[in-house]
């Protein structure tokens, strides 16, 4: 299991390399997905390895050069469909991405909300400084709708997901009061 799920973050780091993140000052790209695990493993205490490999791996189809078939030959069909289930579609627009994962994400498993759970709780905490207060505000908006509807698989990560939630709010109320 450990080396399985140590490859898929190797894997990931690979297919993210040219990547850093929004915000945290533009850290690496892997941090984020690496941040993720941790809070599924950690805090969530999710211990299915196909759900923790799939974490490390929830954004390579919308931003990386991975396709399904790289993922389904290197960590299976199971993965793979978590991933998918995670995965924007980019030929849709931000607003229609945004609604579909807010009208759907109540119909998704529990190793989908796991996943997208822990994924906001580190988009949250990592907020772009250049985005105007506006933009922040209605990110976290959109965001909470979606986490919401994820918080019955999780108290603890819910509970997470509330506290980086209010700092990120009184951070942008702060720039506002600016």
């Amino acid at each position: 299991m450990t080396s399985t799920l140590l490859d898929a973050a190797f894997f990931a780091a690979k297919a993210h390399k040219t990547q850093s993140r929004k915000g945290n000052g533009g850290e690496p790209y892997i941090n984020h997905l690496l941040e993720v695990v941790t809070l599924l493993s950690s805090t969530a205490k999710v211990t299915d390895v196909d759900i923790l490999i799939a974490a490390v791996l929830h954004d390579t189809l919308e931003d990386t050069k991975v396709t399904a078939n790289d993922i389904s030959e290197r960590y299976g069909q199971q993965v793979l469909q978590y991933v998918e289930a995670v995965t924007d579609d980019k030929t849709l627009s931000l607003e229609e991405r945004r609604d579909k994962q807010v009208n759907t994400i109540n119909t998704y498993s529990d190793p989908i909300k796991y996943i997208k759970l822990a994924d906001h709780c580190s988009n949250i905490a990592s907020l772009p400084p250049s985005w105007t207060p506006e933009r922040l505000t209605s990110y976290l908006v959109w965001s909470r709708q979606v986490a919401e509807q994820c918080f019955s698989v999780s108290e603890a990560l819910a509970h997470t997901y509330k506290e980086r939630y209010d700092i990120a709010l009184r951070s942008i109320n702060t720039k506002i009061r600016r």
